[in-house]
C-alpha cells in the first residue's frame, strides 16, 4: 500500500472491533498472509483478524485447547474469508469452521470464498466468490470491504470514508491484486474431468440424534432409534448419480432424507436397504466400525436395471460430537434378473483352503 492511500485511510468508530476470520490450510498460509496485511493496513485499528498460522494476528493461545478456542473465534466473527484454491485437496477442517461460524446459535457469520482454483466448495456452489486471478473480482471485494457499511454484519459504518470505487479504492486494489499474484502460484493447466462412479450422498446427524444412539445398550434398540433417526436426517451434500438414483434432478441441501425416497416407499414401512444402512450408522455412531448386509434397491430410474447397496465409507465427528456419514451405494450388475445377487469367492477359499 502507498503513503497516499494509507493517508486518505480514516477509521469508524464502533464500541467494538468487528471481527474477520481467514480460514485456509496451512499450504496457503501466504495467500492468507497478503489477505491479513491488507485488512490489518486498510482497516487500521478498525478491524481485528484472527489467522491460526499468524503470530501477527488473532489465534489460538499457546497451552489452550485449539479447537475450543477456534469456536470461540469463530463463534464472534463478522466474516469468514475462506482461501480456496482447488477441490482435489482436502479441506475437512476449513468446512468444519465455515460449518461452526454459521451456526444459527453463533453471531450473524458473512462468508465470503476467495477461489483460486476453477471449482469452488459444493456447499458454496451457488454463491458468488472472489475470483483472485481476476482484478476485476478483486477490487469488486476491495470495494465492498473499504466502503459498504453493512459489510461486517449488524454494522452500519464502513470501514473507511472513501467513496465506492473512487481513486483510493482502485489503488488499494491493485496492491492487493499484485501482492496476491505472487503467492497464489500458476494456475492448473487444462480441464480436469471427473464423474462419480457409484451415487454418494453425505448424510448428517447432529450431537442429540449421536447421543441417543449411542447411549442404548441394546444393539436391537439403537438400530431401530437409528432407523427413525435417518429420515430427518440431513442431506448435507450429494452428487447427480445420487439425484438421479432417487428420481431427482438434484438433491436439495438441507432436505431431510426421508423425504427423498418417501414417494418409492409405503407409509409405514422400512425398506431392507435403508435397514442395511441403519445398521451400519449405528456402529459408527457408538464409534465402531460398520459391517455391510449387503441389501439392494433400484434406481428410480426405470431405465437403469441396476441394483443398488449402500455402504457406509467415511465418518467424521465434529468437536461438538455431531458427524457427518458419507455413504456411496455400490452397483451389482444382474443381468438374469434373478432373485439373488451373486459375489463369487476366491477359488482358494471356494476350495476351503
Amino acid at each position: 500500500m502507498n503513503a497516499e492511500t494509507q493517508s486518505a485511510r480514516d477509521t469508524p468508530t464502533e464500541k467494538s472491533q468487528p471481527l474477520l476470520f481467514i480460514s485456509h490450510r496451512h499450504t496457503d498460509r501466504e495467500i492468507a498472509d497478503r489477505i491479513r496485511e491488507f485488512v490489518t493496513f486498510m482497516g487500521g485499528n478498525a478491524v481485528a483478524v484472527h489467522q491460526s498460522s499468524s503470530a501477527d494476528a488473532q489465534s489460538p493461545k499457546i497451552g489452550h485447547n485449539v479447537n475450543r478456542e477456534l469456536i470461540k473465534a469463530l463463534w464472534k466473527a463478522d466474516v469468514l474469508v475462506l482461501v480456496y484454491t482447488g477441490r482435489e485437496r482436502d479441506w475437512d477442517y476449513c468446512m468444519w469452521e465455515c460449518g461452526v461460524a454459521t451456526r444459527a446459535e453463533s453471531e450473524e457469520t458473512s462468508v465470503i470464498v476467495l477461489q483460486s482454483g476453477r471449482q469452488l466448495p459444493r456447499v458454496f456452489a451457488d454463491q458468488v466468490a472472489v475470483d483472485i486471478r481476476d482484478p476485476e473480482k478483486v477490487r469488486s471485494f476491495v470495494n465492498a470491504f473499504l466502503t459498504d457499511p453493512g459489510f461486517f454484519p449488524g454494522r452500519n459504518e464502513s470501514v473507511t470514508h472513501f467513496q465506492p470505487n473512487d481513486a483510493n479504492v482502485k489503488r488499494a486494489a491493485q496492491d492487493l491484486f499484485k501482492d496476491l499474484q505472487k503467492v497464489i502460484g500458476p494456475e492448473d493447466e487444462g480441464q480436469i474431468e471427473e464423474w462419480p462412479a457409484v451415487p454418494f450422498v453425505q448424510l448428517g446427524l447432529t450431537a442429540s440424534q449421536v447421543e441417543q444412539i449411542a447411549e442404548q445398550e441394546d444393539d436391537q434398540q439403537a438400530q431401530r432409534l437409528t432407523l427413525k433417526l435417518l429420515l430427518d436426517a440431513t442431506v448435507l451434500t450429494a452428487d447427480r448419480e445420487a439425484a438421479a438414483l432417487f428420481g431427482r434432478p438434484t438433491l436439495p441441501a438441507d432436505e431431510p432424507f426421508g423425504q427423498i425416497f418417501k414417494r418409492s416407499v409405503p407409509d409405514g414401512q422400512s425398506p431392507d436397504w435403508l435397514r442395511s444402512l441403519a445398521d451400519q450408522i449405528t456402529r459408527a455412531a457408538q464409534w465402531n466400525y460398520p459391517t455391510v448386509r449387503w441389501s439392494v434397491m433400484r434406481s428410480a430410474n426405470a431405465n437403469d436395471h441396476t441394483w443398488y447397496s449402500p455402504v457406509l465409507t467415511h465418518v467424521q465427528r465434529s468437536p461438538g460430537k455431531a458427524m457427518q456419514f458419507d455413504i456411496h451405494f455400490q452397483r451389482f450388475a444382474n443381468p438374469s434378473d434373478s432373485e439373488a445377487i451373486s459375489i463369487a469367492l476366491p477359488a482358494a477359499v471356494a476350495a476351503g483352503d
